[in-house]
């Protein structure tokens, strides 16, 4: 039974309202439509204009359309004929007069641009030509960091064709992470990596079985590497890298004992040795040819031993030479016949713990018959005791006076040297390297 207390629903008042069949808006058609077109005509009145009215059309050069005028009659519109199709073909013309730039060289600009760290990501938003050109410039060298790092991870497995324009990944800023998304990003950026520096932590054994993938590996740093690694996985991940020319060693890696297992790449010109590897092992391994840079640091098993074997063998071939602290293994003089053993150096980098006050006297800088290449040298020193007064700046004026190193034009030494700025010695060698171009660098 209805309650018949309760109120009724009251609905309001609902009337259709709609449109005059004599209202019309003019008739516009264009070649080329915009928002802004210009209407002649917004609305016309119901009294004003009959439906019978005759309409001409008449042609808009600044729009290039054709808008449609009621005042005329067919006879005048076949007279402006002639006029539109002129007007028409005028527009072709001043078309085919401003051609478009090719894709081609806005690549080639953009490439300048990112050349010179300028590239701005916005510029994807242009058009899409724009975005297929700048989307492989940004993702070719990455800039990761810490809070980076696991954004970039899930962008490359949410659109694995990205990994495609990765050339090389330095992952040196990424102190937390895991093995698995090493060894995943390097299964997706496997095709076209060709540098790679691995980070500190979370390059176990999985990160180091997937480099083997990447076949067009050209770098492969592993210095930062604190985890221990055997170099027997090393070199067997190594085995089908045959692009590659610089390598790094880990500084925690373990000795290995089968030697006839060690092949090096074919075309390796760079070599950083350090961890634990030991004098059997410069001894036994043959070190590729074509190596013309050689680097040691962090190998406390070799002596000078090591040193002179591996310099008697490529002496003649290297090119660059660097031995860095600590090396605490090596004596006081280990280092005195580096001019000897290595003529052709052009960069040199040296420690003063493992040099004698007599490194650039007569008989280890000793006058030859053609003029040494040398252009760098670097001098460093730990700061210990013993250490400060062991190379003075007088010996090496005397080298530069004498001719002993006519191409040497930067010398950057520590200032643990305990070299005076204002002596004679370290001003004659300043203005000495200043004559050639180069200059005196004294810092910590």
């Amino acid at each position: 039974m209805a309650n018949k207390s309760r109120p009724k629903k009251v609905r309001a008042p609902y009337r259709s309202y709609k449109a005059k069949k004599e209202e019309k808006l003019v008739a516009s058609v264009g070649i080329e439509t915009q928002e802004n077109t210009h209407i002649i005509h917004d609305h016309l009145k119901n009294n004003e204009f009959k439906l019978g009215v005759q309409q001409r059309p008449f042609h808009n050069s600044t729009k290039s359309e054709i808008v449609v005028d009621e005042s005329i009659n067919n006879a005048e519109a076949l007279a402006l004929a002639p006029t539109l199709a002129q007007n028409q073909a005028q527009d072709q013309d001043q078309n085919q007069a401003y051609l478009p730039l090719p894709i081609e060289l806005f690549a080639y600009i953009l490439e300048i641009v990112n050349a010179n760290g300028d590239l701005d990501p916005s510029l994807m938003r242009v058009c899409k030509d724009f975005y297929k050109i700048v989307r492989p410039m940004i993702y070719r060298h990455p800039r990761l960091k810490a809070t980076s790092f696991a954004n970039f991870v899930e962008t490359l497995s949410s659109n694995k064709s990205l990994g495609d324009y990765i050339h090389s990944l330095d992952l040196s800023f990424v102190q937390s992470s895991k093995n698995a998304f090493v060894a995943r990003l390097l299964k997706q950026t496997r095709k076209n990596l060709e540098d790679f520096v691995a980070p500190q932590t979370s390059f176990g054994l999985g990160p180091l079985i997937a480099v083997k993938n990447c076949l067009n590996l050209k770098t492969l740093d592993l210095r930062l590497v604190s985890e221990t690694l055997n170099l027997t996985e090393l070199f067997h991940s190594m085995s089908n890298l045959n692009q590659l020319t610089h390598l790094s060693f880990p500084r925690s890696s373990v000795d290995i004992d089968n030697y006839n297992n060690i092949k090096w790449p074919p075309k390796l010109t760079f070599l950083r040795l350090s961890g634990g590897i030991n004098d059997e092992f410069l001894s036994h391994s043959n070190l590729p040819e074509l190596i013309t840079s050689l680097e040691f640091a962090h190998c406390p098993l070799i002596t000078d031993i090591g040193i002179r074997q591996v310099l008697c063998k490529m002496g003649q071939k290297l090119r660059n030479f660097k031995v860095q602290y600590p090396m605490p293994s090596l004596k006081g003089n280990s280092l005195d016949d580096v001019f000897v053993l290595c003529p052709k150096l052009r960069v040199l980098e040296v420690c003063v713990d493992y040099l004698s006050s007599t490194f650039f006297d007569e008989h280890n800088l000793r006058h030859v018959n053609y003029e040494r290449p040398l252009r760098t040298l670097y001098i460093n020193s730990s700061g210990l005791l013993g250490t400060l007064n062991r190379l003075g700046p007088a010996d090496l004026a005397m080298a530069l006076e004498d001719g002993r190193l006519p191409y040497v034009k930067n010398i950057q030494c520590t200032a643990k040297l305990s070299w005076d700025p204002k002596s004679d010695a370290v001003i004659s060698i300043a203005d000495e390297l200043d004559e050639r171009g180069g200059g005196l660098y004294i810092g910590y």
